[in-house]
């Protein structure tokens, strides 16, 4: 993937302001999902034999399908939103988004959901393992 704009490179402070939004969006992912995910469940539990199906269940089942089709798209776009703030979403499951940033070289800022503040950063060829408290790396600039 070439980018045709420079890199943004992130201080501390600009993802710290950009915490809420992350946080409304991924809260809005987890429950748009969830909704889908109740929604396909409940069509594969009452799922029944073709030949019992008549046009009406078939309707209704058309209908849902489309419902929890149209919840994750919408989920989808709050992830869209996150990538559009500039991070890059590392675990969903855990609300985990990286943010490049410049210190002695590029690094990544690391914010978990839950987190009031960013407070560690990893190399770009390292995890969320391998996180480290901001004060030892990275300054502010």
């Amino acid at each position: 993937m070439s980018r045709l704009e420079p890199i943004h490179y992130f201080t501390a402070e600009e993802v710290n302001v950009l915490i809420p939004h992350m946080e409304d969006h991924l809260q809005n992912f987890w429950a748009l999902r969830q909704n889908a995910q109740d929604i396909l469940h409940k069509l594969r539990k009452n799922q029944k034999e073709p030949e019992e199906l008549n046009p009406k269940d078939i309707a209704s089942q058309q209908m849902k399908t489309s419902q929890a089709h149209f919840l994750l798209e919408q989920a989808k776009k709050q992830l869209d939103a996150i990538v559009e703030l500039g991070g890059t979403i590392k675990d969903l499951e855990i609300g985990l988004v990286d943010f490049p940033h410049m210190s002695e070289s590029e690094v990544y800022l690391c914010w978990k959901y839950g987190e009031k503040k960013v407070r560690f950063w990893h190399g770009v060829d390292e995890g969320y393992a391998a996180r480290k408290p901001l004060a030892k790396k990275v300054s502010s600039h």
